[in-house]
């Protein structure tokens, strides 16, 4: 009998994106029958480096967006290539090294690039032989360090970011594909709801990124103009601040393991256009109203919602009444329109085609 290969899938917890697809790519392995670790090498190696970091990202996200776009602005012009052997970082290299020669993988997929010029650095020390993957985490607004490791194949989340990247980088078109985001299974083969939306019977999931004010704001003025609305609050940190919100009509959760269960029975996701989120309604048809974007890399899952018609920017309650108002018009003839669009993309199952073409490149 033989051997189950191994893969080794290396994340990081900023934000949810890449720990999603993540884990997303090792249920798609181990239906494949490979044998998965994957590990946050930054928290393990550096715990308290890794928790000073992510606090500075989650404050970013939470109070000043523009923050987080001069650090993404700049990771446009360092040079990544000297990262790995950094004062500050080279624990995680050596981290790396000793998982990769313990584990033993027979190949290395990384949702995370600053992982990729690591393995770069190793691999041509001669400290480890082992093909290694980028899987790309955000659409179209794709940062120079992703496109610049050495990495065998590069994974696009859609043809656009393809397109793009082709133009931009000079990267042969034979280390590029774009499968798809990598959502987790049980967002496969599934589809929000069908029938569509009234003024009188409307289904919301609503993710309270945009500023306290404007969600109060928000949240009032859909209850207050869709009399059938029933919103589900996804407050997370502010819980404390929203709870007071629910009502009959508002359920709101401090956190959840349910968003399949919470998509299937909705008609409309307003929030943030985080990577995890926007690919998940993408694969259950849910049609989309973006009313925050962190500035850099979720500007692109934005675009790429605009883009393909299936999805509306909003900046203020009066414009969120406004792009609603419009999805129900004429018996929600725009909605069913998104959701049609949706369907016919078909942006799901991004794992299994990038385990099916990993398997392909190297394994056949």
């Amino acid at each position: 009998m033989q051997t189950p290969r191994k893969l080794l899938v290396l994340t990081v917890g900023y934000g949810e994106g890449h720990n999603t697809a993540a884990r997303a790519l090792a249920a798609a392995a181990q239906e494949k029958g490979w044998t998965v670790e994957v590990v946050d090498a930054c928290a393990a190696s550096s715990p308290r480096l890794f928790s000073i970091t992510q606090k500075f990202y989650q404050f970013c996200v939470k109070s000043a967006p523009w923050m987080w776009a001069i650090t993404y602005a700049q990771t446009e012009t360092a040079d990544w290539s000297t990262k790995a052997t950094a004062p500050i970082l080279r624990r995680v290299t050596q981290y790396i090294k000793e998982l990769i020669q313990s584990f033993q993988p027979d190949a290395v997929l990384c949702t995370y690039p600053l992982y990729g010029y690591m393995i770069d650095y190793l691999r041509r020390t001669g400290a480890v032989h082992v093909p290694c993957g980028m899987v790309v985490t955000d659409a179209l607004e794709i940062s120079r360090p992703w496109m610049l490791t050495n990495a065998d194949v590069v994974y696009l989340p859609d043809e656009h970011s393809l397109r793009l990247v082709q133009e931009r980088f000079a990267i042969s078109p034979a280390k590029l594909a774009a499968p798809g985001f990598p959502v987790k299974p049980d967002f496969c083969g599934r589809r929000s709801l069908t029938a569509p939306p009234t003024k009188y019977d409307i289904r919301i999931v609503y993710g309270a990124y945009a500023p306290l004010p404007r969600v109060k704001a928000d949240i009032a003025m859909l209850l207050r103009w869709l009399p059938g609305a029933h919103i589900t609050l996804l407050a997370g940190s502010r819980y404390r601040a929203l709870k007071t919100l629910a009502c009959a009509r508002v359920s709101v959760l401090k956190r959840t393991d349910k968003m399949v269960s919470l998509f299937e029975n909705c008609h409309l996701y307003i929030g943030k256009a985080g990577a995890a989120t926007v690919f998940e309604a993408y694969a259950m048809a849910l049609p989309v109203i973006i009313n925050y974007a962190l500035p850099g890399q979720e500007q692109g899952n934005l675009q790429l919602l605009q883009k393909d018609g299936v999805g509306i920017s909003v900046a203020s309650t009066a414009e969120l009444q406004c792009a609603v108002s419009g999805i129900l018009d004429n018996n929600a003839a725009v909605w069913l329109r998104m959701k049609q669009l949706m369907m016919a993309l078909n942006r799901s199952n991004g794992a299994s085609r990038i385990i099916d073409d990993f398997e392909r490149r190297f394994f056949v």
